[in-house]
C-alpha cells in the first residue's frame, strides 16, 4: 500500500512538470469610475427598527473597504448639507458630479431598507432524558425549543461621479436564523409543564441573528463591486 502511494505522487509530480499556480485577482465586473475611492451617503430606513439602516450602512463600509478606501455617512454628511440635500434625498446627475468633486470619490453608494422581520417561533415542549429523583420516583427532564429568524432586504444604487450615472443597482435580501434549545425542568413519570413552568420566548437571539442576516444581503448587493481571485496556472 505504502510502495503504490509513493507511485501515485510520483505520477502526480511528472504530471504538473515545470508548471505551477498563482492566485490571481480578477477585477470587479462592476468597474467604479476607474478608480477606487466610493463614498455610502446613506441608507434610509423604512422598518420598524430605527437602527438597521446605521447596521447596513456599516456592514456595507466593513466589507467594502476590504477592497476601496471608503468615505462613511458621518464624514460625507458635510457635502450633502452644502448641495442641500437632506439625508434619503437622492442626488440627481448633477449633484452626484458635485458630490463626486467635494468628496474627492469616484462612486456614490447608497439606498433604502424596505424590509426587517424577525420572528421567533417556540416549538413545544418535549421530555429529553428518563431520570429518578432521590425518592425513586420514575420522571423525565423536559426542554423547549425555539427558532429565531431575520430577513432583511434592501435596495441600493452606485452612481458613477463621472457621468452621474447609476451603474450598479441591486435589491439585496439576506436573511439568517438559529435554533436554542432551554430546559424547563424535572417532571414525574404522567405529568408535564403547565402553562406557567413553559418559558416564554425571547430575543437573546435576535442581534447575532440579524447582523448574519445584514451580512447575507450586504455581500449579495457588493458582490460584483469587489474581486475575485482564482488560481492560474502559470509556467515556471
Amino acid at each position: 500500500m505504502k510502495r503504490k502511494l509513493v507511485f501515485l505522487v510520483l505520477i502526480a509530480l511528472l504530471l504538473v512538470g515545470c508548471s505551477g499556480y498563482e492566485r490571481t485577482m480578477i477585477p470587479p465586473k462592476v468597474q467604479v469610475g476607474g478608480g477606487n475611492t466610493v463614498a455610502v451617503l446613506f441608507f434610509d430606513n423604512f422598518t420598524s427598527d430605527y437602527v438597521v439602516s446605521h447596521e447596513v450602512e456599516q456592514e456595507m463600509i466593513r466589507i467594502l473597504s476590504q477592497y476601496y478606501r471608503v468615505i462613511g455617512p458621518d464624514e460625507a454628511e458635510w457635502a450633502l448639507v452644502r448641495l442641500g440635500l437632506l439625508r434619503g434625498e437622492s442626488p440627481n446627475r448633477d449633484a452626484a458630479i458635485r458630490l463626486g468633486q467635494m468628496l474627492g470619490v469616484d462612486a456614490l453608494i447608497m439606498g433604502e431598507v424596505s424590509g426587517y422581520f424577525a420572528p421567533v417561533t417556540q416549538g413545544q415542549a418535549v421530555p429529553t432524558r428518563e431520570s429518578y429523583n432521590n425518592k425513586g420516583v420514575k420522571g423525565y427532564d423536559w426542554e423547549i425549543s425555539q427558532n429565531t429568524r431575520v430577513m432583511v432586504s434592501f435596495a441600493g444604487r452606485v452612481m458613477d461621479t463621472r457621468s452621474g450615472n447609476v451603474i450598479h443597482r441591486v435589491r439585496a435580501e439576506g436573511e439568517a436564523s438559529t435554533d436554542s434549545k432551554k430546559t424547563i425542568g424535572w417532571f414525574p413519570d404522567g405529568q408535564r409543564p403547565g402553562f406557567w413552568q413553559t418559558p416564554s420566548p425571547h430575543n437573546n437571539d435576535i442581534p447575532y441573528v440579524k447582523q448574519s442576516a445584514i451580512r447575507n444581503a450586504v455581500s449579495q448587493f457588493t458582490r460584483d463591486l469587489m474581486p475575485t481571485y482564482e488560481w492560474i496556472k502559470v509556467a515556471n
